[in-house]
Parts: structure tokens; sequence; C-alpha cells
């Protein structure tokens, strides 16, 4: 993955197939280019809309994955309710972790 400046065909850019957040179940990762602040900026819908970014497409696909499991663990350690199964978040967190 590259610096490179995103497609004008669509606000969102895809994730490249070859990193796992683009093979995640029960999540959608955004991620569009941010010209007034220079950075690549990912959302993430189903978790309530965590963002993240970085300077590269590849430092915010990492700090999107490491916020995915911050956000779990603290929703646990919280007793919160997630958005997601239990089957599901057990994924994610093996899948990612």
């Amino acid at each position: 993955m590259n610096a490179k400046q995103p497609s004008v065909d669509s606000r969102w850019e895809p994730i490249p197939d070859d990193h796992p957040l683009a093979h995640l179940e029960g999540v959608t990762v955004r991620m569009e280019w941010d010209a007034e602040s220079g950075a690549w900026v990912t959302y993430v819908p189903e978790l309530n809309g965590i963002s993240t970014f970085g300077e590269t497409q590849e430092q915010a696909l990492e700090s999107t994955r490491d916020m995915i499991l911050a956000y779990l663990a603290s929703v646990e350690d919280l007793q919160l309710a997630v958005p997601l199964g239990r089957d599901e978040v057990r994924k994610i967190r093996t899948f990612l972790g």
C-alpha cells in the first residue's frame, strides 16, 4: 500500500484485498482521503462510528485494527452492550488479534 491519492469515482476507497480488515465479518471499515488534514481517515459504522487516521493507507488501517480491538476490550470491561453478537466479537478478536 502506498500514499496514493484517492480515486474521484467514490468518497470511499476500497480496503486492499491483502489487508485483514477487508475480510472482517460483521463490521465494515470505510476509508477516505481527507485533503484538508492530508491524511487517510477510517470509520467503522457498526462500532459507534469509531474513527482513526494515518498519513498512509497502511498506517490508517493499522490504527483502525488497534482501535477495533481497544473498543471491543473497553466495551467488555465496562459491561456495555456491543452492537455485535458474541460470536462475531470472538471472530473479530481472533482474526485481528
